[in-house]
């Protein structure tokens, strides 16, 4: 969000109004407590400036409802009454709570001293009698200044800040919080996603938790160093998704030193051992363009989040008629194959089709995510022209492996009967020297766009 964008559509408050709604706010504060004679919890936010209710402002009252809710919920206090209001002046809510309110204040405390946003708000605590809880009381200091740090009193008397930039201060600290937030989620779910498709097993021909498949210079281990080091970079892409301005094409193109620098970090890990570098490209490709659309709070929908991908991955293809040496473009150049830049750049069509159905039924009808997975990841073996599997053997392998997959899945096996074949095929694979990474990697974008849409 561009800061001239941070106060779109908010109406700029007078002092007289300000008045007016902290009259409304004890008025009401009276109401309550004579009706429900119990501790009282009111909650504003403290943003000075014209501005009072704006978007990030509503997410970030949105927050401390959630943070005060578990708090109660923590120690087992009822909240008997619960209102909210929302004007030009700010928002507001009251929770009358059957809790006494010198064990209710220190909770709030909790929040205005422990939490990021929490220099924002003000979490008042009344006791029945109407008397305000007092912070010097649990031993809270004058809460600084929010821009310096300072005392507030000091800067309000020299008029240190003004109030513009006290307002585009606050909804910045707003702003970063919640794109760190969603950050954090987002790469979580990338490490997730790296780590669920190392640990199902049996997977033909690859690494999981029974054996190494057909791969000498690595193990499980292997993986999972690999995949915690991944995550701040993954976090990097969603963060470059959140703050980019411009189209879609050019953040690709943002992406590229990062991802350089990734696979830096997976070397050094993995002792120059190559785990995820495909998905440090296609899974860096999906962080970031989550974080581009979650700027426009179209983050929640699969097929714009596909329509993303696409303009961001087509100038990937013209990588292909290059000289750079890559398993890829060896493979390109000669089965005309795109691999993982054609999944990228045509949306991941393999794992929106079969991977990503195949979780949601299998889980919706309650097996396990290793027996999904291995279900996901046969589906993907039918289907895809697996470059890896082209370059350890040739076409003819491939299409052997995909067709003998094919005509097994139509005959409608089990979970049981789909885990056997998968041994078997491992054995197969593990023997002629086999390993379907390509699929691998679509099984891991599989289980990320599960997180992400689940239904």
């Amino acid at each position: 969000m561009e800061q001239h964008n941070y106060f779109f559509g908010a109406e700029p408050v007078i002092l007289e109004q300000m008045l007016d709604a902290r009259e409304q706010r004890a008025a009401a504060q009276r109401q309550l407590l004579e009706r429900f004679a119990c501790s009282l919890i009111s909650f504003t936010l403290n943003i000075p400036g014209a501005y009072k209710a704006y978007p990030l402002a509503r997410k970030a009252f949105e927050q401390g409802l959630l943070l005060i809710a578990r708090q109660l919920e923590r120690q087992g206090f009822a909240v008997l009454y619960e209102q909210q209001t929302q004007g030009d002046a700010g928002y507001e809510y009251f929770a009358a709570v059957d809790a006494d309110s010198e064990n209710i204040k220190p909770l709030m405390i909790a929040i205005e001293e422990g939490h990021p946003l929490g220099r924002l708000f003000d979490m008042d605590v009344f006791d029945q009698d109407g008397v305000v809880m007092r912070g010097k009381a649990y031993g809270r200091e004058e809460r600084p200044c929010l821009i310096c740090g300072g005392p507030v009193w000091a800067c309000a008397r020299s008029r240190a800040h003004s109030g513009e930039e006290l307002a585009y201060n606050i909804a910045k600290r707003i702003e970063d919080y919640l794109n760190g937030e969603y950050a954090d989620k987002i790469a979580a779910y990338a490490q997730k996603a790296l780590l669920y498709e190392v640990a199902v097993t049996p997977k033909p021909g690859l690494v999981d938790r029974a054996n190494n498949g057909a791969h000498t210079d690595m193990d499980i281990f292997t993986f999972i160093n690999s995949a915690c080091v991944l995550t701040p970079y993954f976090r990097a892409c969603t963060i470059k998704g959140m703050t980019f301005h411009g189209e879609p094409e050019a953040l690709f193109a943002a992406l590229r030193y990062p991802g350089m620098q990734a696979e830096e970090v997976m070397l050094a890990a993995t002792a120059e051992v190559n785990t995820h570098k495909g998905l440090i490209f296609s899974l860096g490709l999906v962080c970031a363009a989550l974080g581009f659309l979650n700027k426009t709070g179209e983050a929640g929908h699969l097929d714009t989040l596909v329509q993303v991908c696409r303009r961001m991955a087509g100038a990937a293809l013209g990588e292909l008629h290059g000289d750079s040496g890559t398993h890829g473009v060896g493979v390109y150049q000669k089965y005309g194959l795109t691999g993982a830049r054609g999944e990228a750049a045509n949306g991941f069509p393999h794992a929106r089709l079969y991977g990503l159905p195949t979780l949601r039924k299998m889980l919706g009808d309650g097996y396990s995510l290793n027996d999904a997975g291995v279900a996901a990841l046969f589906h993907l073996i039918a289907h895809v022209p697996d470059t890896n599997i082209l370059h350890r053997s040739d076409k003819n392998t491939q299409e052997d492996i995909s067709r003998a997959a094919t005509d097994f899945l139509n005959k409608g096996p089990s979970p049981e009967q789909i885990l056997n074949a998968a041994r078997i095929l491992d054995r197969k694979c593990i023997c002629r020297n086999i390993s379907p990474g390509g699929c691998a990697d679509l099984l891991a974008i599989s289980f990320m766009l599960f997180f992400c849409f689940p239904e």
